[in-house]
């Protein structure tokens, strides 16, 4: 019987997925949470979330935890000592705590510690590189004030000013109009504005519109489309000029609901990467972020092989069914 566990957290900005790991690899609990992006919801809200997490699976598995790796979108690298204090409880020591990106743990999940790019596209966006010496370099992941291209809330906010634009005569008409009073529940156009500055309509509230900006897209609208062939130019750009650095990281993997939720969104940025930087290959993702983080704390303990990689990743597609 094993009496501790390494635990990994994939800290969305929206939501959470938490997993626990025998030494062995086997995977002995999965949950799910809050959010951990506490540039959003604040450092409170992200220590309940964690310390909510980490005792569900503690609890689920009967034993208790030997380290747990956060990936957070609010971080662009490893956080420092006294950022892990912050997140610290009377149960979860700040000692027990590896805080990386979000960016990295997928990226780790990607290429297992091989060079390579990873495009999250979520909530937020970010693109994080490894290189052949182990060096990161970020571009993106600005935050939703400064501009993520091609996330939920930067979709969502220039369908928005399309939205403005066509009520106000300013720019083509757009069925964005219609979406955007029934999805905020507006009755007019004007009426939007009580409804997105409302407290409630936090950031990841209002990216929630980006699926009808997808779905317009899909469907034809052109100022939709126009909206997302733009975003994905642009996490394009970004991504090739990560590679034109250190060519070696030429293989590209895609992940987050963007990505995952709109075949016209790959397809947009395909196209894009297959102009920019035609050496590079673009793939999804086989391994998820969660299962990075663990993929990071093996790892980094000299107890990563094969046989547990293969472990881990039988048995956490076992628990999915």
């Amino acid at each position: 019987m094993f009496q501790k566990v390494l635990i990994g957290i994939d800290g969305g900005g929206t939501h959470s997925t938490a997993v626990a790991a025998y030494p062995d690899g086997r995977i002995a609990a999965v949950v799910s949470g809050g959010g951990a992006n506490f540039h959003n919801i604040g450092v409170d809200a992200v220590r309940r979330h964690l310390e909510e997490m980490v005792n569900a699976l503690c609890g689920a598995c009967g034993c208790g935890a030997e380290e747990v790796c956060v990936g957070m979108s609010a971080l662009d690298t490893e956080a420092d000592e006294a950022t892990r204090a912050l997140f610290a409880t009377d149960t979860l020591r700040a000692e027990q705590l590896d805080l990386q990106s979000d960016a990295y743990i997928a990226l780790m999940g990607f290429t297992l510690g091989q060079p390579g790019v990873i495009v999250i596209c979520g909530t937020g966006s970010m693109q994080l590189m490894l290189d052949a010496q182990g060096r990161q370099k970020a571009a993106g992941g600005w935050g939703y004030l400064l501009g993520d291209a091609g996330s939920g809330y930067t979709l969502a906010r220039e369908g928005l000013l399309a939205v403005i634009d066509a009520s106000e005569g300013t720019g083509p008409d757009t069925p964005l109009v219609e979406d955007a009073l029934a999805f905020f529940g507006a009755s007019t156009p004007r009426g939007l504005i009580d409804r997105v500055y409302a407290p409630q309509t936090t950031p990841d509230k209002l990216a929630g519109f980006a699926r009808c900006v997808l779905a317009r897209a899909t469907a034809g609208d052109a100022v939709a489309a126009g909206i997302l062939e733009r975003n994905m130019a642009r996490l394009a750009r970004g991504t090739a000029q990560l590679i034109s650095a250190s060519p070696e990281a030429g293989r590209v993997g895609l992940y987050g609901g963007i990505f995952a939720h709109s075949d016209l969104a790959r397809e947009l940025f395909t196209r894009q990467m297959a102009a920019l930087a035609p050496e590079a290959a673009v793939c999804r993702l086989e391994v998820p972020p969660e299962l990075g983080a663990l993929i990071h704390l093996f790892k980094k303990r000299g107890m990563l092989s094969s046989e547990v990689l293969a472990r881990m990743k039988t048995t956490y597609e076992e628990m999915q069914k």
